[in-house]
Formats: C-alpha cells, structure tokens, sequence
C-alpha cells in the first residue's frame, strides 16, 4: 500500500468523522407552549352546538388561544399557532403533529399511526334548499418543522348518516411547498343534520434511540382557511379576504430585545425607525388598504398614534410589505427596562374579512440581548458518542463597552430529562472578523441542565468586558445532545459557529440558537448557577400578562406543587396590598385595579419561601 493511498484513506476518514460530529437540528420532544397553558381554551358553553353554513375558520385567533374555537370544533389535539406555517394565507394556523393535545409524544405501539384529528362540529346540511354544497382548505407540509415522509399522509375524511368516516380525499407527505388549496364537493349522500368532516395525519415515528428526532414533534401538516358553504359558484375559490400573514417586527434590526440601557447608543446604528406589516390579498380582484400604526408604551398606559401609511391598491395574490417611518418610537421613564407594544393595521372594504386585519409585536427591553422571539421550532447541539471538548459559538454585539455578566440558555424537555447527565462549560471568545477568535473566558464550574422549557441564566464566575462584537457559547465536558432551544423564525445564519476538531466552521442550518448575553450589575444576580429547584423556585406562571379583567396563576410542567399550600399576594408599586388570598385554581379578579405595574407574590404557608413576578394591568 503506498503513501500516498493511505493518507488519501484518513483524509476520507478524518472528513467522515468531521461529518459525523457536526451539530444537528431535531425536532422537539414535546411542546412546552401546551404544556405550560400560556394561552387557555376559547370560551366554550359545555357542549358542541350543531352549526349552519357558512362553516368558516381561519385560525386568527391564535394569540388568544393555542387550542381550536369549541363553537367550531368538537377536539383540541392539534396546534394553533402562527410559529409553524411559512408564509400562510393568513395569520394563524392549526398545525398538526405526532404531538397530543397536552404537548406529549403519542404513545403508540405502532411506527406508523393516526395522531392529531380536527373533527367539526355537527353541520346542519339537512336544511331545505342546500345545494352544490362544497369545502375548500389550504394545506401545507413541513414549514418551519419536520417534512412528513412519502409515507405519512394528510386524510379528509366525512361521517356518513350511518356514523362512518369516509375517506375523501389524502395527500402523501413531502418537503416544504407553498400552502396550496383543495375544493371537495359534498355528496348528496351527506346532506343530512348531523354531518361532520375531519381531517387526520398519518406519522411514522422510528424506534430508534439513537435517532431521536423522528421520536417528537414531526410530520408537521398545517391548515388554513376551512370554509363550507352551498350554491358554490366559480369565484367561491377566492377568499374577500386581504389579510396579515406575518408577525409583528422588533424595531431594532437584528434583535428581538436589547438591554433597556443601551437603547440611546443603539439609535445611531442599529435601531431601524419603520414600523413594517405584511399582506396579502386572497381575492380574485385588487383592493385598495389602507395602513395605521401605533406605539403604546404599556408601563405608563400611554398611547401614540403615528401618522397613517397611506393606501394604494393590491392585485390578487400579492404579497405586499409595507414599511412606516417612525421618529422617537421608545421614550419612557422607565430606569432599567420598558415595555412596548407596537401595532399595525390594516384598513380594509366593508366585504373584507376584518378578524386578521391587525398584528401586534411586543418591544421588550430588559437586561439581556435576544435575537429568538422566546419559542423554539427544533433542538440544536452535538450528537454522537465523542462529542467531548466540541465548542458551540454565538457572535453578538453591545452597542456600548460593558460587562458580560451571564449566558442564558433554553434547555427543550426531553424524555426522562435525559439531558441532566451531559455536562458543559460556558465560554466566551473574541471576535476574529466575523469568526471565533481568541477564547477570553471558559468557566471552571461545570453545568447539567437542570431547568427545562424556559431560559436558565448561567452567572459568569467573573466578568467579562465588551467593546464590540464578541462571541459566547460553550465547550462539552461530557458527550450528549444538549438540546438547546433553535427559533427557526428568525435567521441568523453566519452568526452560529461549531469547533469539533481544532477548526471553527460555521454552521449552515437556518433559524437562531435559543443563547442569551446578559448585562446589568453584579448584585443582581445569585451566586449559584442553575440553581436546584426549591421552596422558592416553583415556576410560578401568570396569564394573561398583560392583564385586564382577571389572572390566573400556575406552575410549570415540571413543578410538583400543591397550590394550596401558598398565599397570593397583589402589591401596587407603592407596596400597597390589594390582594391576598389561598390559591384555588380559580381565576383572581382585577378588573378593579387601575392601570399600571403590579407585583404578584406567592408565600409558602409553612416555609415562608417568597417568589415573586411583575404583571402589568392596562386597558
């Protein structure tokens, strides 16, 4: 065997191994938006009425709600939401999955079965006079989650008088392709009162426990606008409908969130003064819209109207982005953070659907840079049995010089919480021209995560002091997949960067690494670094918050807590009680505060242990 042949072979090798240790990105293994009730149940009277036509549901509602409308839909399994869909009709879809209506992996003997349904409620097609009586959708595959394989499917199925479902229509899973619609004529055979339509997704989940991914949250499928109505006509294809199909924008470009302190530096280079809204129109003929803008700081409850954006016309499907000048959009008296709430309108026809017709964007500004909006599509990291002293790297910026003196990170649920048991270290680098540079700090402690579903904040054993740019991350002590929270809505390709074997090669997957500088005083964080859950580390949760009429207060997931045993206590900001009671489970009124900050305590009866949580009440 000559030389040259055999180095050739551990070239081959060495590009294998250099393949095989590169970070991946899998989907969740549970939807910890579900699990954590952010958004409850519509308002439902207790029963599934039977409905007439026109049947119509676009899924606006997702803000509100992350369960189908109860007045439309007998189930709750799939996921409404405007995470999932890439470029939807309209804002919101209901999104189907391998994942329950509690946000847990279905439990099914089988690697392939039926998993989310979305049943209708009873449909009165037995009224006089019904004729050419048909259903249309859009549907999806993948988006911004896990493509269903060939043999996955996506089925329509109508219940026939004798209680039958009857397949009517199935389409085989694929990649990622724009939504696309389907019209399906209803039969006479199903005019009757009573009759339903649901639709149902075929999974194949592998067993394989070294391929985790496909063990989620896969095969995603995503529906929009499901309309039935009778005397279909031709034009009945288009939708009078112009309307948002996408979130709202930070207006610091690049970032979610910036440290409230540095928003005055930022102005100069960073924060983009347009206030933007995306649309498009769903009909067969052009229309004129009109644009409006708003900034509300919610801290004081004052309001600014911006000057309107004027109108022109928009054909049938178009899609249209329309860019606001804003001039001086953040003042407030806040000291250490503020809040913003920033809306855009839509000015439509009077025929124009109007429920999807505005989009809200919350500006948050704390102590902390965030370029993920808070909720991931995936899990990132390394996987494979030598992943030891492999680095994982984050480029950010300050917009002026300060201390570095946290990471924060986003751990996803995993089965069994198999992550505790890898260990890391958070480290720091220099920026090299748009690369990892010199390594300025790598921690002696070594952590496991610990908390799951939300951000943990790691406090650096010492300082670190930032000019510019700059990068943080970690370095694996332990092989494992750490399963970090990857956000696939916002794209920060070029800004991620893996060193698995002395070299740093940027990363190529499209989303943002769920990773969190912090900034602020060294007195205004613990000693310890992930902290164990205790007495005082219950994960209290608040919704809605913002609040107006009333709050609820829960627990997470994870927490074994006995409610009863705590105190609510509600103080104003000038530390005067308004509330305190037992916590029931029952919602707390406060409908009767007047607007402004309040401070939600909750106190163990026995222990004393205290946690507390800011709620803002405005109206």
């Amino acid at each position: 065997m000559t030389k040259k042949y055999i180095i050739g072979i551990l070239w081959l090798m060495h590009g294998m191994a250099m393949q095989a240790q590169q970070p991946v990105v899998v989907p969740l293994d549970r939807n910890v938006v579900l699990q954590s009730d952010r958004r409850p149940m519509l308002k439902s009277n207790g029963q599934v009425d039977t409905v007439s036509l026109p049947f119509i549901d676009d899924f606006s509602y997702y803000a509100r709600s992350n369960y189908p409308d109860p007045a439309l839909w007998a189930d709750r399994n799939v996921y409404i939401n405007n995470d999932y869909p890439y470029q939807p009709r309209s804002n919101g879809v209901a999104t189907f999955d391998a994942l329950d209506a509690g946000g847990k992996v279905y439990r099914n003997k089988e690697t392939r079965f039926g998993a989310d349904t979305l049943t209708s409620a009873p449909i009165d097609l037995g009224a006089a006079g019904l004729k050419d009586v048909r259903l249309s959708f859009f549907y999806q595959p993948q988006g911004y989650g896990d493509n269903p394989e060939p043999e996955d499917m996506l089925i329509l199925q109508f219940k026939s008088s004798s209680h039958e479902w009857i397949g009517v229509w199935n389409v085989a899973g694929s990649k990622l392709q724009p939504f696309k619609q389907v019209v399906v004529t209803v039969p006479q055979a199903y005019y009757y009162k009573g009759f339903r339509f649901r639709f149902v997704n075929l999974v194949s989940l592998e067993q394989d426990q070294f391929n985790p991914g496909k063990k989620g949250d896969a095969d995603h499928w995503h529906i929009d606008y499901v309309r039935m109505k009778s005397d279909w006509v031709e034009n009945d294809t288009a939708m009078n409908d112009v309307a948002v199909i996408a979130p709202g924008k930070s207006l610091i470009t690049g970032y979610q969130s910036i440290p409230w302190k540095q928003i005055e530096f930022a102005y100069a280079t960073r924060l983009e003064p347009k206030m933007e809204i995306t649309y498009r129109n769903n009909h067969n003929e052009g229309h004129f819209v009109t644009r409006q803008f708003e900034i509300k700081d919610m801290y004081r409850g004052t309001k600014t109207t911006l000057t309107s954006g004027g109108g022109d016309n928009i054909m049938p499907e178009e899609i249209r982005t329309f860019e606001q000048d804003v001039f001086d959009p953040f003042i407030s008296t806040s000291v250490d953070s503020a809040l913003f709430k920033l809306t855009s309108y839509l000015g439509t026809d009077f025929n124009d659907r109007k429920v999807n017709d505005t989009v809200s964007y919350f500006q948050v500004f704390k102590n902390y840079f965030a370029r993920d909006d808070g909720v991931p599509e995936s899990g990132y990291g390394y996987m494979g049995d030598k992943s030891q002293n492999f680095s994982i790297a984050c480029r950010y910026e300050t917009f002026m010089p300060d201390s570095l003196q946290a990471v924060q990170l986003y751990f996803n649920p995993t089965a069994n919480d198999v992550t505790k048991q890898y260990v890391f270290k958070i480290a720091v680098w220099r920026d090299n021209n748009g690369r990892p540079g010199d390594r300025v700090y790598l921690s002696d402690k070594e952590y496991s995560p610990e908390t799951f579903g939300k951000f943990v904040t790691c406090v650096l054993e010492k300082a670190v002091y930032v000019t510019k740019y700059y990068w943080i991350g970690w370095q694996q002590v332990t092989s494992g997949f750490l399963n970090v929270g990857f956000d696939r809505n916002f794209n920060d390709k070029g800004n991620l960067w893996y060193d698995s074997f002395g070299s740093w090669q940027q990363d190529m997957n499209d989303g943002t690494l769920m990773i969190r500088p912090v900034f602020g005083k060294r007195s205004d964080y613990p000693t310890s670094v992930i902290p164990p859950r205790t007495a005082d580390k219950i994960g209290m949760k608040i919704y809605p918050n913002p609040a107006s009429q009333q709050i609820y207060i829960a627990f997470d997931a994870f927490a074994e807590i006995n409610p009863s045993e705590y105190d609510a206590e509600i103080y104003a900001q000038t530390g005067r009680l308004r509330y305190r009671g037992t916590l029931d489970g029952l919602p707390i009124d406060v409908s009767r505060f007047e607007p402004g900050v309040y401070i939600v305590r909750l106190v163990h009866k026995k222990s004393g242990h205290t946690q507390s949580q800011k709620i803002l009440i405005f109206r």
